[in-house]
């Protein structure tokens, strides 16, 4: 029993000696690590105590970058186009007051972080589809991509745009966002239909004066002899078509006139796929 203790004791003992060698070799350690500490922080003290100059130039720099993100932010505002800023997910980063105000409808901190599923008031489904099928077409071409597309108007107006895409890069090549400009095209693409139309209805009006020129004499020919034969007919059982065919010259006679009080391009669906002039709805005597 006297012999356990003793042992029970010495290792007691050896155990206390292990802790404050311990203690003392860590001790070393962390008061060596607090003077290399104390060193490093008076040298850049005496660096920065050489160099005074060293707050106000970090200054001037912060100044510098903060006037040059300024200019740039100016400068996408004073530009008339519609232009915004995607990551790669599709999320907005950023656009100018043209985009957020005359397109979405939004200020700039509600556009930026969200994606345009998240605004379905603003871009209908129908429309969000068509742009990221363009985006990922871009995306495909990895460079400048163009396209055609509506857009809803913060006034609720659809008005034609085309779209200018570009990939943004990093430096090592990869995708990381695209920025969009927008172009109105609404005024020049109605002014084209305009013109077109215009250039149908010429060709209309030249089609239906020959029409008519021709179709006169003939017409008038045909529903003289008809006449004659109503008068020596008269009372037979043959003055019953006489009366027939006059009344379908007469109707000859008011599809002519129509022909020649066209003034509007107006069509109509024909046998399925097929479009003919409307010549009540194209002529002025309706």
């Amino acid at each position: 029993m006297a012999i356990l203790q003793v042992l029970i004791l010495l290792l007691i003992g050896s155990l206390t000696a292990l802790c404050v060698w311990g203690y003392r070799h860590y001790g070393r350690k962390l008061r060596t690590l607090e003077k290399s500490l104390l060193k490093a922080t008076q040298k850049h003290s005496d660096k920065d105590a050489q160099n005074p100059h060293h707050d106000s130039r970090w200054e001037a720099t912060e100044d510098k970058l903060r006037s040059y993100l300024k200019l740039m932010d100016t400068l996408i505002n004073t530009i008339p186009n519609p232009i915004y800023f995607k990551d790669a997910e599709g999320v907005y980063q950023g656009c100018n007051r043209v985009f957020s105000k005359q397109i979405l409808g939004l200020t700039r901190d509600r556009i930026i972080g969200a994606h345009p599923d998240d605004l379905p008031a603003q871009i209908p489904p129908d429309l969000a589809t068509v742009y990221q099928k363009e985006e990922r077409r871009m995306v495909e071409k990895g460079e400048f991509h163009t396209f055609e597309a509506p857009v809803q108007c913060a006034d609720g107006e659809r008005r034609d745009y085309l779209f200018s895409l570009a990939p943004v890069l990093d430096h090592q090549e990869g995708f990381t966002g695209s920025v969009a400009v927008l172009s109105d095209l609404t005024d020049k693409n109605r002014a084209a239909q305009d013109r077109i139309r215009k250039e149908k209805l010429e060709g209309v009006l030249e089609t239906a004066g020959a029409v008519c020129h021709e179709f006169n004499q003939p017409l008038q020919a045909l529903s003289g002899y008809t006449e004659m034969l109503a008068l020596q007919l008269a009372g037979r059982e043959a003055h019953t078509f006489i009366e027939k065919l006059t009344t379908q010259i007469e109707r000859m006679r008011d599809i002519t006139d129509h022909l020649q009080g066209i003034t509007r391009y107006e069509t109509t669906e024909y046998a399925g796929n097929t479009k003919i002039i409307d010549l009540y709805k194209a002529s002025e005597k309706d």
